[in-house]
C-alpha cells in the first residue's frame, strides 16, 4: 500500500480522457462568461433605471424653474395687457356715459309729452264720467220713484186679497164645522140601529143554537172522530194553503176597511171639490177685472220703459260716437309718436356710425361743457341759467366739477372692494375643503393600517410594500394655471393705437 500523504501518481490520460476534460473546461469557461455578462447586464439595467430617475428628476426642476420665469414675464405682459384694457374700458364707459345722458333727456321730453296728452286724455274722461254719473243718478231717481209707486200699488192690492182670503178661510172653517157636526149626528144615529139590531139577532141566534145543540151534540159525537182523522190528514196536506188562506183572509179584511174609508173621504173630497168650484167661479169675474187693469198698467209701463230705452240708446250712440274720435285721435297721436321714436333710433344709428370716424378726444370727450356765458357777454341771463342747468357735469365734496369719467369711480372702488372679497371666501373655502378631503383621507389610512378587517384586506392598503413602493392613494395635484382670454377688439385697438404711435 502507498504512504499516506506521498505524492500522488502522474495519471497519464488517454486522447480521449484529454478531449473530455478539455471540452468541460470550455464549457466551465462559457458558464463563467455569461455569468459576468449577466451581472454586468443587470448592472447597465440597474444604471440606466437610476439615470432615467435622475433625468425625471432633473426635468422636472427644469420645467418648475422655467414655469417660474414664463410666469413672471406672463404676469409682467398681464400687467401691462390689463393697464391698456382699463384705458380702454374707462374710453368705452365714457362713451356710454354720454349716449345714457342724451337717451336720458329724450325720455325727459318723451315723458313731458306723455304726460300732457295723459291729462288732457284724464280731463276728457272725467268730464265723460261727470256727464255719464249725472245721466245715471237721474235714471235712478225715476227708477226709484217708480219702485216706490209699484210698491204701493202692491202693498195695497196685498192688503185687499189678504182680507179676502181672510174672509174666505173664516167661512170655510164654518162650513168644516158645519159638516163634522152633521157626521158625528148621523154616525151616533147609524151607531144606535147598529146597536139595537144586534141585540135582536144575538138573541135569534140563542134560541136557535139551543135547538141545533140538541139536534147536532149526537151527529158531533159521530164525526169528530172522522173529524180527527180528516183533520190530521187535511193538516199534514194542506197546512201551507191553510196558512196562505188566513193571510189572504186578513189581508181581504184590511182592504175592505180601507177601501170603506176611501169612499168615505172621496165623498168628502168631491162636497169639498163643488163647494170650491162655486167660489172659483165667483173669483174669476173679480180677477178678470182686475186683470184687466194690471194689464192697460202694464201696457203703459212698457210704454214708459221703451221711451227711456230710446233716450238711453240714443245717448249711448253719442257717447260712442265722441269715443270713436277720442280713439281715432289717440290713434293719430300713438303713430306721430311712432314716427318721432323712427326718427330717434335713425339718429341713434347715424350716431353709432359716425363714431367709427370720431378723433381720441372726442371719443374721451364726446361732450363740451356750455360756455356761452364766457364767449359772448350778450347771452340773456334765463339763457345763462338754462344753459347751466342741461349741464351734465357733476359737483365733487369740495363744490369742484367732478370730471365725466370719473363719476363711477367711488361705486368702482367698493364693487371691486367687494368682488375682491367673494373671489377671497371663495378662494380659502376651496383651499379649506380640500385640506379637510386630505385630512380625512391620511386619517382612513391611518385608520386602515392600524386595523385588520375585511374591507382593508380587499382595499389597497398603506402597510404592503413591494419593490420599495406602497400602494397608498394620493391627492391628485391640481394645476392653478388660469388660462387669461383678451377681447379680440381690445386687440385690434392696442394694436392700431401702437401703430398711430
Amino acid at each position: 500500500m502507498p504512504k499516506k500523504g506521498g505524492k500522488k501518481p502522474k495519471v497519464i490520460e488517454t486522447p480521449e480522457e484529454k478531449a473530455l476534460r478539455e471540452e468541460t473546461e470550455r464549457l466551465k469557461d462559457e458558464e463563467d462568461r455569461k455569468k459576468k455578462e449577466e451581472t454586468m447586464r443587470t448592472l447597465l439595467t440597474e444604471n440606466m433605471v437610476q439615470e432615467a430617475q435622475f433625468a425625471k428628476l432633473n426635468i422636472a426642476k427644469i420645467q418648475n424653474q422655467w414655469r417660474k420665469l414664463m410666469r413672471l414675464a406672463k404676469v409682467e405682459s398681464l400687467r401691462k395687457d390689463l393697464e391698456i384694457m382699463s384705458q380702454n374700458h374707462e374710453r368705452e364707459v365714457d362713451m356710454k356715459d354720454a349716449i345714457i345722458q342724451m337717451l336720458d333727456r329724450d325720455i325727459d321730453e318723451a315723458e313731458e309729452q306723455y304726460q300732457t296728452a295723459l291729462r288732457s286724455h284724464l280731463q276728457n274722461v272725467d268730464a265723460l264720467i261727470d256727464l255719464y254719473n249725472s245721466k245715471v243718478r237721474q235714471l235712478e231717481g225715476e227708477f226709484e220713484a217708480e219702485i216706490r209707486q209699484l210698491q204701493d200699488d202692491f202693498q195695497t192690492e196685498r192688503t185687499e186679497i189678504v182680507t179676502k182670503h181672510a174672509s174666505a178661510r173664516g167661512e170655510l172653517i164654518e162650513i168644516i164645522e158645519l159638516v163634522e157636526a152633521q157626521f158625528k149626528e148621523s154616525e151616533a144615529e147609524a151607531k144606535q140601529d147598529f146597536d139595537s139590531t144586534c141585540e135582536e139577532l144575538k138573541n135569534r141566534n140563542l134560541e136557535d143554537r139551543n135547538v141545533l145543540k140538541l139536534m147536532l151534540e149526537a151527529q158531533i159525537e159521530q164525526l169528530e172522530n172522522h173529524f180527527a182523522n180528516a183533520a190530521e190528514t187535511y193538516d199534514q196536506t194542506t197546512r201551507q194553503r191553510t196558512q196562505q188562506f188566513r193571510n189572504l183572509t186578513a189581508k181581504d179584511r184590511n182592504s175592505a176597511q180601507t177601501i170603506e174609508t176611501q169612499l168615505k173621504r172621496l165623498q168628502r173630497l168631491q162636497d169639498t171639490l163643488a163647494h170650491w168650484r162655486m167660489k172659483i167661479a165667483s173669483n174669476v169675474k173679480e180677477c178678470e177685472e182686475r186683470n184687466r187693469l194690471m194689464r192697460e198698467e202694464k201696457e203703459q209701463i212698457s210704454r214708459h220703459f221703451q221711451e227711456l230705452k230710446a233716450r238711453m240708446n240714443k245717448m249711448r250712440d253719442e257717447q260712442g260716437a265722441r269715443l270713436r274720435d277720442l280713439g281715432i285721435q289717440s290713434r293719430k297721436c300713438v303713430m306721430t309718436l311712432d314716427s318721432q321714436k323712427g326718427r330717434a333710433e335713425t339718429i341713434l344709428r347715424y350716431a353709432e356710425l359716425n363714431r367709427k370716424l370720431e378723433t381720441d378726444r372726442e371719443k374721451v370727450l364726446p361732450f363740451h361743457p356750455f360756455s356761452i356765458a364766457d364767449e359772448d357777454n350778450s347771452v340773456p341771463e334765463d339763457l345763462k341759467v338754462e344753459a347751466s342747468a342741461m349741464s351734465s357735469y357733476a359737483l365733487g365734496h369740495d363744490g369742484k366739477p367732478v370730471e365725466e369719467w370719473n363719476y363711477l369711480d367711488i361705486f368702482f372702488k367698493r364693487y371691486n372692494k367687494v368682488l375682491l372679497d367673494k373671489y377671497a371666501i371663495i378662494k380659502e373655502e376651496t383651499r379649506l375643503q380640500q385640506e379637510n378631503n386630505d385630512l380625512r383621507n391620511i386619517l382612513k389610512q391611518y385608520l386602515d393600517g392600524i386595523s385588520v378587517n375585511s374591507d382593508v384586506i380587499n382595499e389597497p392598503n398603506p402597510l404592503f410594500v413591494l419593490n420599495n413602493r406602497t400602494n397608498i392613494q394620493h391627492a391628485p395635484v391640481l394645476s392653478d394655471a388660469h388660462i387669461t382670454i383678451q377681447s379680440a377688439n381690445n386687440v385690434v385697438n392696442q394694436h392700431a393705437m401702437m401703430a398711430g404711435r
